[in-house]
């Protein structure tokens, strides 16, 4: 069964990797075009209030922050495993019938 779970956290990660991946990629192919159709026409400034590109860092910052989200998500659902695997465990062993302290202390 480990074999299992180890194969299913490699495509979790595969997945969330690719999907991360993919917006970074696309996201840079499309400033890309961008760029390309600034260059090739002239046009006239516009009048009025246009919205500035967001600097390098910014959009850093978002990326890394989106990481830093999903790699936390991921930290908790393996503490949650962790919990649901105790929790059978236990049920398993019968603990749960018969009141047994389970954490070692003597007496109460």
């Amino acid at each position: 069964m480990n074999g299992r779970r180890r194969t299913a956290s490699v495509l979790m990660a595969a997945i969330l990797l690719s999907m991360l991946l993919a917006g970074v990629f696309e996201a840079r192919a499309q400033e890309a075009a961008k760029a390309q159709a600034g260059q090739t026409a002239i046009t006239a400034p516009k009048e009025g209030s246009a919205v500035p590109p967001r600097p390098p860092k910014e959009r850093m910052g978002v990326a890394v922050l989106l990481a830093w989200v999903w790699l936390s998500i991921a930290v908790l659902i393996g503490i949650l495993r962790l919990r649901v695997r105790e929790a059978d465990r236990v049920f398993r062993m019968g603990l749960h019938k018969t009141g047994h302290n389970i954490s070692g202390a003597a007496g109460d």
